[in-house]
């Protein structure tokens, strides 16, 4: 994904001393483009509520149920460093026209689904049009504004709106799921429609198309890779005899093995693995692909356990998110300064304790059956979510090699933790399925699975250097609002 010309304030290319300008219909490109990103984070929780309802409409099982969520994030994560590729080589406002098709027609083909696999699979489209849709969204945003402050204050106001996406999605989907769960799909038809008519009149003309080798093997491993690997967990839920899953794990394993042998050789490589050399972006991507398993594991089981362990309506579901985005919200603006203050080291930790603080707490309270307790571990676990995300995108994003890179940086850490969340949801689904007892029984043991994974990502913070506090606050924030995926 394209930067600026050493912060000049100039694009690429352009003569030094151009003044640069705002773009026209500069309030409206950037609504839309922030809509599109809010549409994409949207789809993680505004579908998570639903689970319980889709499963009973089209009676899925529960092993079943958790690729509702994998398939997104598995081609989310998997294809989104090649959405990126094609943004630069097809050019940009192409790409996300396609992406948005593509997410549209997905949405549309879910609301009508009549079985499960056809809505998993409508699931995995989606993925791949958001992993079109999102970084070709950001490029276009960045180049629109050629001037640093405003490019910075429009990244704000883009990431804030993305993030947004998050708390909207579990109260959108409550109320939807009230009256169809196929609302929670059709939603998102009128809105693709608006934005996709709007970026005809609004986004910038593409330049012509660059010649560019494009590493699409690469992408097909990496995602099958990862595939594979949850279908391995799931499948380890659904029967006893361990030959199948460890078979599919394997293949798995040797898919990644080969996508790394391939980054190294192609002359066009998506992944530029010097970046993954560098300890403190290797911490912080270890650290947040932890974290996107821990927390979209404790969401898909707190959702299911508020609607089939306490009877609560869809909506009163939805409500019962609404601490975990208050949690995430009240640090936004402190987050900016006490992360550089601490150190991306320090202030990791601090996030990655905390979840683990939270999770077992939201077990115990699930485990004694008292709300309050749970509602209170998930405030705390949307605190520890903006500490470890803008902790892990100012470690993944600094130093001499992410400078060389920093769009790749960025999304690296969205693919991480992509990529954690179907690993999160494919183990705590497994357990589930495994454990025999009550609904508050098994949804809690399982939520200490999910406990493991954030006590993983603390033992991970120790491959950062314990650095001192960094000044570049305003740097954190730009990095931050650059990182696709905007949850919080």
């Amino acid at each position: 994904m394209p930067g600026t010309d050493g912060g000049s304030g100039a694009p690429p290319g352009a003569p030094r001393g151009a003044v640069a300008r705002v773009p026209n219909g500069g309030r409206a490109l950037l609504i839309t483009l922030a809509m599109a990103q809010f549409v994409v984070v949207l789809d993680f929780t505004i579908v998570n509520v639903a689970l319980p309802s889709i499963q009973h409409g089209l009676h899925v099982a529960t092993t079943t149920l958790q690729w509702l969520v994998s398939a997104y994030a598995v081609t989310f994560g998997g294809f989104l460093l090649l959405g990126g590729r094609l943004a630069d080589v097809f050019g940009r406002a192409r790409l996300y026209r396609i992406g948005l098709c593509l997410f549209v027609v997905a949405s549309m083909a879910g609301g009508l689904a009549v079985e499960p696999k056809l809505l998993i699979a409508s699931r995995a489209v989606q993925g791949l049009g958001a992993a079109l849709l999102a970084p070709a969204g950001l490029s276009l945003l960045v180049i629109s504004w050629p001037d640093e402050k405003q490019r910075s204050h429009a990244l704000g106001i883009y990431g804030a709106v993305a993030s947004a996406g998050f708390a909207a999605g579990a109260l959108i989907g409550g109320l939807l799921v009230e009256v169809s769960w196929r609302l929670v799909f059709f939603v998102n038809v009128p809105v693709g429609v608006g934005l996709l008519a709007a970026s005809w009149r609004l986004l910038p003309a593409d330049a012509p198309r660059r010649a560019g080798r494009l590493d699409i093997p690469g992408a097909l491993a990496a995602t099958a890779g990862v595939a594979l690997i949850v279908l391995g967990v799931t499948r380890a839920g659904d029967t006893l005899r361990p030959t199948q899953p460890a078979v599919a794990v394997g293949l798995g394993l040797i898919l990644l093995v080969a996508f790394v042998v391939r980054e190294r050789k192609t002359a066009a490589p998506l992944l530029d693995l010097d970046l993954l050399k560098d300890r403190a972006i290797l911490g912080a991507n270890q650290c947040l692909l932890a974290f996107g398993a821990c927390n979209a594991g404790a969401i898909l089981l707190v959702t299911l356990y508020l609607q089939e362990g306490r009877n609560l309506r869809p909506v009163l579901t939805g409500l019962c998110f609404v601490p975990q985005a208050v949690g995430a919200f009240s640090l936004a603006g402190p987050a900016s300064k006490l992360v550089p203050a601490l150190g991306p080291r320090r202030a990791l930790a601090a996030g990655m304790s905390l979840g683990l603080l939270a999770l077992v707490a939201a077990a115990l309270s699930v485990r004694s059956g008292t709300l309050v307790g749970l509602l209170a571990a998930l405030f705390v676990l949307g605190v520890s979510a903006r500490l470890v995300q803008v902790a892990s995108t100012l470690a993944g994003t600094r130093g001499p090699v992410a400078a060389r890179a920093e769009g790749a940086a960025s999304a690296v850490l969205t693919a991480s933790r992509q990529v954690g969340s179907a690993v999160g949801v494919a183990v705590v689904a497994a357990i589930l399925v495994t454990v025999h007892g009550s609904e508050g029984h098994r949804t809690a043991l399982a939520m200490l699975s999910a406990a493991a994974f954030a006590l993983l990502g603390l033992l991970a913070t120790v491959l950062l250097r314990a650095g001192a506090a960094h000044p570049l606050s305003g740097r954190l924030e730009h990095a931050f609002a650059r990182h696709a995926g905007g949850l919080p």
